[in-house]
């Protein structure tokens, strides 16, 4: 963006009286030769060559810059403000403001800032006033010029107090000290924007909501996720407690941070909608929709999210709880299994079965506890493991994990049982190996290593067919402290048929049938881009030294399904590139949206390519006075093509007014008699939208929870 001065022309000039000519000539001199201006490379500049010249031209780069009218120059003390130094711009050009993405390499001599004394003028006001400037008022204070690798990404750690002063930092150094991931540029400056735009907001339980933030951002760390993920759970309540801060996320954030906020945010909302809706809303529609959004990180940040929430659900009324536990348990735990999350589908549904069967709960609690010992069952896996070695048999994967506690009251009330000494996996151990033959050598290995239970050996390969496929050997074993272990032994390909196949687990916990290809093909394609792309941990225990994540099945060339690389698809494993077992995304012809109007909720299923135009068509928008169609709560371009995830709401003008930047404020400080009517098009419409302008209408205004969810 530029802007140009032209200067007056020379006949216009010599028309005026030489007395005018000869002051205006003082006037500028004075200016461009005592007053410093800022060139494009972060200098200072005098105009003595352009003023005699007669001709300037202000420009404005369309690169990073920051505002003379909204830097922190007033905050810093004198004491910081360094030395500048002024130098003679290309000839014919000067250049008013600054880039702070470049530093000057040429200098002359420096001059000493001083502070003005014109108080009541800003830095740009007074370069641009035409009043007579003192010569003691001629250098003014400036920021500091920024190195451009600083700023061409965001604002750099060691500079954030120039853009953000007074922000407290303790939660985020704590944060650093768990993860490096916190010490990255990206999300130290998302630290700072959320910072900034949460201060003052509290929850119900008296925490700030910035804390919550954090945790949640913690939470995507502990799971090995990266700087963007991390940075999306930092700022995932921003655009909920005010869309004002949007033009600071797109100008310091990446695009692809920006558009996981908004995503997370549209998540949010169609969770609130659920919640007022429940007889409205179809359970297993809003379960295959978030499975469905193509950007898979916005789930796992609102997962994280409820998390949270759950934790600190004590301070909400008894029946929001409820609500809040059972949408949890219903939803979100079977979308986290479906995502194969393991660990926050199990911190899901403890929170959640803690909530609504408290008594239950403790009860179980108390009983499993002694026979969950993280320490023994690490012991158990180091024990198994140098029996293996030491029999010679080599492994691809050994991992372990305590049952949940919903899973074990569950698995309790479906066999019948009546007490936990009828459970034998509350703890449970797997082994995987490359074929048949080392399953059994694998057996023996870990029965000379640990006593067995008489009775509970199950043969699953060979003795025991099981209708899905399913294959594997199971012991239970007499593990450190005698507590009871069961142990799974199979091969990657029965690992693969387990986890992805017919016999996937979480069909088995569901109890769905085979009949619904494209959840399997979609739940096995995000399973497989949780674990081998985003890298997510399982968080199961493994012996010293062994990755976080399941990798017993690198060596059938897993990881290598996308091929990217030249010559990926030869190293994969004939196995999976059969017809039977193969895995890729699957074709989508619908896109699962959830549709609010003033009549109903319900979560529809549109084809493909459909448009908020042709949507607006639809549903017959045009023919309702006053109102408009918004997708993710903004009013959408006629071409925009909606994706799985997104919601749409048919809502009166007024409310999409109320939303926008200031309303509430500028709503407040018009008078009525300005009020006036303005007819405006929105996108996709074809007939103009009256309006009244002015004040918002009282109680418009939507108000903001204390309590996020």
């Amino acid at each position: 963006m530029a802007y140009s001065v032209t200067p007056p022309s020379s006949s216009f000039v010599a028309s005026q009286p030489q007395a005018v000519r000869n002051q205006s000539l003082k006037r500028i001199t004075a200016r461009s030769s005592l007053t410093p201006r800022l060139s494009t490379s972060g200098s200072l500049v005098t105009g003595e060559s352009w003023v005699e010249k007669g001709a300037f031209q202000l420009s404005l780069s369309s690169s990073i810059r920051r505002s003379v009218a909204s830097s922190p120059t007033e905050s810093l003390p004198s004491a910081s403000v360094p030395s500048v130094h002024y130098s003679s711009p290309a000839q014919g050009t000067v250049v008013v403001g600054f880039e702070v993405a470049s530093t000057s390499k040429t200098t002359t001599r420096s001059i000493s800032s001083k502070p003005s004394r014109q108080n009541g003028l800003g830095l740009l006001s007074k370069a641009l006033t035409t009043d007579r400037i003192d010569i003691n008022d001629a250098a003014l204070p400036l920021l500091p010029s920024l190195p451009e690798s600083s700023i061409l990404t965001g604002f750099h750690q060691a500079n954030n107090s120039l853009f953000f002063p007074n922000v407290d930092l303790t939660l985020l150094h704590g944060a650093q000290e768990r993860h490096n991931v916190f010490k990255t540029e990206l999300v130290s400056n998302a630290y700072m924007i959320a910072a900034h735009a949460l201060e003052g907001h509290m929850r119900k339980d008296g925490t700030s909501l910035l804390s919550h933030c954090v945790l949640t951002a913690l939470t995507l760390a502990d799971l090995g996720l990266d700087a963007e993920t991390v940075a999306g759970g930092l700022l995932h309540e921003v655009l909920r407690c005010n869309e004002s801060f949007r033009s600071l996320l797109e100008e310091f954030m990446p695009k692809e941070v920006v558009q996981l906020v908004d995503r997370v945010t549209a998540i949010s909302e169609i969770s609130q909608l659920y919640r007022n809706h429940r007889d409205s809303l179809n359970d297993e529609k809003l379960r295959r929709m978030l499975l469905a959004m193509e950007d898979v990180k916005a789930v796992l940040v609102k997962l994280a999210c409820r998390v949270h929430n759950m934790k600190t659900i004590s301070a909400l009324p008894r029946e929001k709880q409820l609500c809040l536990a059972q949408e949890t348990l219903e939803i979100f735990s079977v979308v986290a299994n479906r995502l194969g999350v393991w660990c926050l589908k199990a911190e899901l549904e403890d929170l959640a079965f803690s909530v609504l069967h408290p008594e239950e709960y403790e009860q179980l609690r108390e009983q499993v506890q002694p026979r969950q010992d993280p320490a023994m069952l690490e012991a158990t896996i180091q024990a198994i493991k140098a029996g293996m070695d030491q029999a010679g048999v080599p492994y691809e994967d050994i991992s372990g994990r305590p049952k949940n506690l919903y899973g074990i009251w569950q698995k309790m009330k479906k066999d019948g049982h009546t007490s936990l000494d009828q459970v034998f996996d509350v703890m449970a151990l797997r082994v995987v190996v490359s074929n048949k033959h080392d399953c059994y050598r694998a057996l023996r290995a870990v029965q000379s290593v640990y006593r067995c239970m008489p009775g509970r050996s199950k043969d699953y390969i060979k003795d025991i067919k099981k209708p899905n496929g399913y294959q594997s050997l199971h012991e239970t074993i007499y593990a450190e402290g005698s507590v009871p272990i069961e142990v799974q032994i199979r091969t990657h390909k029965m690992h693969y048929i387990a986890e992805y196949g017919f016999a996937a687990h979480w069909k088995y916990k569901e109890n769905l049938n085979d009949d619904d290809e494209w959840l399997d093909k979609e739940v096995q394609y995000k399973k497989w881009l949780m674990n081998y792309k985003l890298g997510v941990h399982d968080k199961k225990v493994r012996p010293n030294g062994s990755p976080p994540t399941d990798s017993s099945l690198k060596s059938l060339g897993m990881h290598l399904l996308d091929g990217v690389q030249p010559g990926d698809q030869t190293k994969v494993d004939p196995f999976l590139r059969h017809d039977r077992f193969k895995l890729q995304q699957p074709s989508k012809s619908t896109v699962s949206v959830v549709v609010h109007t003033q009549d109903s909720v319900d979560a529809k299923e549109y084809p493909s390519g459909i448009t908020a135009g042709q949507l607006i068509e639809e549903l017959g928008v045009d023919n309702l006075p006053g109102y408009a169609l918004t997708v993710n709560q903004k009013v959408p371009a006629g071409g925009l093509a909606l994706q799985s995830g997104d919601l749409i709401q048919v809502v009166p003008l007024s409310h999409i007014l109320s939303r926008s930047p200031g309303q509430g404020r500028l709503s407040r400080s018009v008078p009525d008699r300005y009020s006036q009517q303005l007819d405006v098009f929105l996108p996709g419409q074809s007939a103009p939208m009256t309006m009244q302008l002015g004040r918002a209408p009282q109680g418009s205004a939507r108000a903001m929870p204390l309590h996020r969810q």
